[in-house]
């Protein structure tokens, strides 16, 4: 599978989007803030479609793409958070940690993330509290169970490659811990950083106009 179909099962499971397209109200006005040019619009559109939201139709996205810097994000947050929307899409965490550090009344839906209450953004998992909330992959707690998999799967193999997100600041410290968890195994580990971003769901950001 994918990570359209990934994403166009997400949107479409639980409540489906046919009951979501009845219920939906007549307009919304949502932010939506990448930091790279990479995420694929169209999926997100067409999952969204899937709800019953269309653009230009009951639907406004004030979109920002703002490249790697800080400052560039910091502004962006600023233009999304006073244009007077219902919600706000981050793409990742990257994008969640200026405009959390904006507003704490406007909802912030994180498309992928990682570790949301070890980055200040919720309370607790189970009661996350405050304005954000959104898709979160814990995968650096199953990293050491990956390598004693992949040690099972394949016992030849001595190197073992990973692939980080440039932008993420999680980014340097896992791949250490990676390292560290491989070392006892006889396993070398080589990481590579890739300006990539992840997709996820439409799902949860129309749950909030229902």
């Amino acid at each position: 599978m994918n990570r359209r179909d990934v994403l166009l099962s997400l949107a479409t499971t639980s409540v489906g989007w046919r009951a979501l397209a009845q219920d939906a109200p007549k307009k919304a006005r949502i932010g939506f803030m990448v930091a790279g040019d990479a995420f694929p619009r169209h999926w997100f559109d067409e999952a969204m479609w899937r709800l019953g939201w269309v653009e230009g139709r009951n639907l406004t996205v004030e979109r920002r793409v703002t490249g790697e810097g800080l400052e560039r994000r910091k502004t962006a947050a600023a233009e999304l958070i006073t244009a007077n929307l219902d919600l706000i899409v981050a793409a990742g965490m990257i994008e969640a940690l200026p405009l959390h550090a904006q507003t704490r009344t406007i909802p912030i839906v994180i498309i992928s993330g990682s570790d949301l209450v070890e980055a200040g953004l919720a309370d607790s998992l189970a009661r996350p509290g405050g304005n954000v909330t959104g898709v979160v992959f814990l995968s650096a707690k199953l990293d050491g169970k990956r390598l004693e998999l992949l040690r099972e799967v394949v016992p030849a193999a001595t190197r073992i490659s990973f692939l980080a997100y440039a932008g993420s600041p999680r980014s340097i410290p896992r791949g250490t811990a990676i390292e560290a968890l491989a070392r006892p195994l006889g396993r070398k580990v080589h990481g590579s950083v890739l300006n990539l971003v992840s997709v996820s769901t439409a799902e949860l950001i129309a749950s909030f106009f229902t």
